[in-house]
């Protein structure tokens, strides 16, 4: 089966454009990503045809264009929020790095230390349950609850997606900035 490129692109390409329009946010680059993407299927369309699903590929195509977007140009965005305007680096660890200390920190103090030590400090369950003076049920239950607080606030803040050791973010409140 050989692609209809002009077919499957004016099925998809809306779809695809506001896949991107979520995570950059800036007008041209999102036309210059979906263009990279139309170049890249028209020229695999033109060698190959085995695409099985080819929306997924579609998306997988356009989502692996993001990142190389970002990372060939360590771009910035500015997002504006509540008035404020925000640096939103796009790919910086060292951003999601800080909010995860601080998101650690806003929870109570019976699960932030388990947590800080077991996933930051990198210390045995064991050896927190019994520095705390805790059982280890105790301890992985705190650790756990710990982690289950910290994940809602992550999504209560933002939109994180991990890919192939990078992280893309969206900052969609305030509470991010806390």
């Amino acid at each position: 089966m050989k692609c209809d490129v002009f077919n499957i692109w004016t099925a998809y390409k809306d779809d695809l454009k506001g896949y991107i329009n979520k995570r950059v946010h800036d007008r041209d680059d999102v036309n210059d990503i979906l263009q990279s993407v139309l170049i890249k299927f028209t020229k695999y369309c033109e060698t190959k045809n085995d695409v099985q699903n080819i929306k997924g590929w579609l998306y997988r195509i356009t989502h692996n264009t993001i990142i190389d977007y970002f990372k060939q140009s360590n771009r910035t965005a500015k997002t504006e929020l509540n008035g404020l305007e925000v640096q939103d680096y796009q790919t910086d660890n060292e951003n999601i790095f800080i909010w995860l200390h601080n998101f650690i920190d806003s929870l109570p103090t019976k699960y932030s230390l388990p947590l800080r030590l077991s996933d930051l400090e990198r210390k045995p369950q064991k050896e927190i349950a019994d520095q705390l003076g805790l059982t280890l049920e105790a301890t992985k239950s705190r650790i756990q609850r710990a982690r289950r607080m910290l994940r809602d606030k992550f999504e209560e803040c933002g939109i994180v997606e991990h890919i192939e050791n990078q992280m893309l973010y969206t900052i969609t409140k305030s509470c991010c900035l806390t």
